[in-house]
């Protein structure tokens, strides 16, 4: 399935350029001495009536923002969040994970109705379509791998992976024979849990390791070069770890190698987590937001100097990765700040709440 690479290139040279060629065009760097996103720039509401916001990501370019909805349907908003966003509709559940693939033409979308699809960015009709023959339950966490050589999964407490192929062809009259196809590489199964919560792992460069995290409250490191579990971390938190965020960096940013080891961990009631990959220890612990029941996110900027986390008092928090002291309070939120996420090629940050609101924030 995966071969080890004896001379792998190295995350600031070779593997950056190899990016750069999927993304054309791209000249501009992300500003690493910018100051963190903290001024209002914009406001949004994804719908007339209060519909939590499920999940949110932008594209690798950073030209499109993703909004997966309670409601059952994903939005796509441009950057500055102006105008209509369009619009994808199809799914019998509440949209649980969005995600990108490299070159930005693919979105997936996994819904509580145990079904995943992957959509045209320019369409509105999804090319391919898994069900609950595949899903044997909801999938917590769904993306993109390998540079979109897979799709990897998490489903009750076991995740897969699946090779895939998309149908680009453009023939309307023989539109309705699908051609898209995926196949099962391998399931892997997570000891001792009845279900994944959350899971991880980095498509913005090539990696072998999935990073999970279950109900049993405890986190396991799966290396698919050797195709199994190599270590488990059991009670990394007190209760089950809601959402992995691993250093992915940007193409529009290179950061020192060992900055990749870094990734962070967040659960109700007990605060952030800073750990390192190499010893799987926690190195910092972020504290001062309030999260005592909802399931508030947390996301790493580009550059690996900022963390931004939700909080039920209808604020965002922003910490300096190196301090445990948050430098910001974004405050103006109408409900709990339940998602966020970075812009990759800018200094942006985005919040959505429970009520449906997005809010664009930036130097």
């Amino acid at each position: 399935m995966f071969t080890p690479k004896l001379n792998p290139p190295k995350r600031g040279s070779s593997a950056l350029k190899e990016k750069n060629n999927s993304l054309k065009g791209i000249t501009k760097e992300y500003p690493l001495d910018s100051l963190a996103p903290s001024r209002l720039s914009a406001r949004v509401d994804v719908s007339n009536q209060p519909t939590p916001v499920s999940c949110i990501q932008y594209s690798g370019d950073g030209k499109l923002l993703a909004v997966g909805l309670a409601d059952k349907s994903m939005l796509v908003y441009n950057a500055s969040l102006s105008g209509s966003p369009a619009v994808f509709k199809g799914q019998d559940g509440a949209v649980n994970c969005v995600g990108w693939t490299q070159n930005n033409k693919w979105l997936l979308t996994a819904s509580e109705d145990r079904s995943l699809w992957i959509w045209p960015v320019h369409g509105s009709t999804p090319s391919l379509m898994l069900g609950p023959e595949i899903l044997s339950k909801p999938a917590r966490s769904a993306q993109f791998y390998y540079m979109d050589k897979f799709l990897l999964f998490s489903s009750g407490p076991e995740f897969q992976l699946h090779r895939y192929h998309l149908d680009m062809s453009r023939d309307d009259i023989k539109s309705y024979k699908k051609k898209s196809k995926s196949r099962l590489v391998g399931k892997f199964k997570m000891t001792g849990t009845q279900e994944i919560s959350c899971l991880s792992a980095v498509n913005d460069f090539y990696s072998y390791i999935i990073l999970t995290a279950g109900t049993n409250r405890a986190l396991e490191v799966f290396d698919l070069n050797v195709g199994r579990s190599v270590v488990t971390v059991p009670d990394a938190h007190t209760r089950p770890v809601h959402q992995i965020c691993q250093n992915n960096g940007s193409v529009f940013s290179t950061q020192p190698s060992e900055f990749y080891n870094l990734f962070l961990t967040t659960a109700v009631t007990d605060g952030i987590k800073l750990w390192d990959l190499r010893t799987l220890r926690s190195v910092r612990r972020y504290e001062g937001h309030l999260n005592r029941c909802q399931h508030c996110g947390i996301a790493l900027s580009p550059c690996g100097r900022f963390l931004a986390t939700g909080s039920e008092d209808k604020c965002a928090y922003l910490f300096e990765l190196c301090s445990s002291n948050f430098i910001h309070k974004l405050t103006g939120h109408t409900e709990t700040v339940i998602n966020l996420a970075f812009s990759s090629s800018a200094p942006k940050l985005t919040t959505a709440t429970l009520d449906g609101k997005l809010q664009l924030f930036v130097p």
